[in-house]
């Protein structure tokens, strides 16, 4: 049955070269371009207040800029990066300088979280339940790796042109001392954040706080608002739980046999699809004063699924690759056999 999945998925042209590569760009490319532009807006530099004020590689911010001043500055710096990302599909030096500044960016902010005050729910126990500020934050464990992907690969294929500079040549030196180009490594990231994600998501899920805080997304959602009728609100967020740990278990799994890996990749492509159909249905998602595209309420943390998506679809891609292969490999193995018949016969 995978094998003939296998054949189907490889017939679509889902599997064409470097399409995961151009879609994780793409959804890098998006979040630099919406966040950025959301801190120029007074709203938003009030929204950021709890971030860069706990964010121990980023609250110098306010002493030097203010509070107004510092989200221009992240805007400016996000749009710089968005610049270069975009530059980077034609120019290497170009990509590699946006993808590392996109990892210095999620470093940053993956570092909050263990400063985010009251970002674990008490009542659920404390951590690894999160609410308030952290699943906002938790979601960049993902794009972090996402970033270091395009790093590796713009590094790597910046190398196989032949046309590198001396930037670029020391950058890919240091990498290269870390270990950090060695083979599948951004697999193995990739696939360890994304389980990384349904292991905390889904946790959250099994208390009440939240699933409260999954009203406004499943009501407004035209894929899962059935849940309500069908199970009431606790039992809504329960099923969503138990199908994340499902996604999660295979996930994990799938870091040894990648045909259940496939499965947890294809369940992950439908989760954050589902939850990008949210975005238009959401009440207050678009901030009164400045409009569209000023995200606003759920919006931004839901706008980061797209990364989410891309990267479910790499996992999927890379997981039907690699059956592929295997696949391929078993069918040679009967031949063997007769072709050293053949040579002892001749011998």
């Amino acid at each position: 049955m995978m094998n003939q999945l296998s054949r189907i998925v490889a017939r679509s042209g889902l599997l064409r070269a470097d399409l995961d590569y151009h879609l994780i760009r793409a959804s890098m490319l998006i979040i630099f371009l919406s966040f950025g532009y959301q801190k120029w807006f007074e709203y938003e530099a009030q929204v950021l207040i709890p971030f860069i004020g706990n964010g121990p590689l980023i609250s110098w911010m306010y002493p030097v800029f203010g509070i107004r001043g510092a989200s221009i500055f992240l805007g400016m710096t996000e749009w710089a990066i968005c610049l270069l990302l975009f530059w980077g599909i034609w120019n290497r030096t170009a990509g590699v300088l946006g993808a590392l500044g996109s990892c210095v960016t999620f470093i940053a902010t993956v570092t909050i979280i263990p400063f985010m005050p009251d970002g674990w729910d008490e009542v659920a126990g404390g951590f690894p339940a999160m609410t308030n500020n952290i699943p906002f934050l938790v979601k960049d464990v993902v794009l972090l790796a996402a970033s270091f992907y395009l790093l590796k690969q713009d590094v790597v294929r910046a190398g196989g042109t032949g046309a590198t500079n001396h930037l670029i040549r020391l950058i890919a030196t240091v990498m290269a001392a870390l270990n950090l180009l060695r083979d599948n490594l951004e697999y193995h990231l990739l696939r360890a954040a994304m389980v990384y994600i349904f292991a905390a998501f889904s946790y959250t899920k099994w208390h009440q706080y939240g699933a409260q805080l999954m009203v406004p997304f499943i009501s407004h959602s035209p894929f899962i608002f059935w849940l309500y009728p069908a199970f009431g609100i606790r039992g809504g967020a329960r099923f969503l739980g138990a199908s994340e740990w499902i996604i999660f278990a295979l996930l994990y799994a799938g870091f040894w046999d990648k045909r259940i890996g496939a499965l947890g990749a294809l369940g992950s492509t439908v989760t954050f699809f589902t939850t990008l159909t949210i975005i238009p249905f959401i009440p207050g998602g678009w901030d009164p004063a400045a409009g569209f595209p000023a995200m606003a309420g759920p919006v931004p943390f839901l706008m980061k699924d797209l990364v989410l998506l891309a990267v479910s679809f790499y996992l999927l891609k890379q997981d039907f690759i690699r059956i592929t292969a295997c696949s391929r490999d078993t069918e040679r193995v009967p031949s063997q056999p007769r072709a050293a018949g053949q040579i002892s016969a001749a011998i």
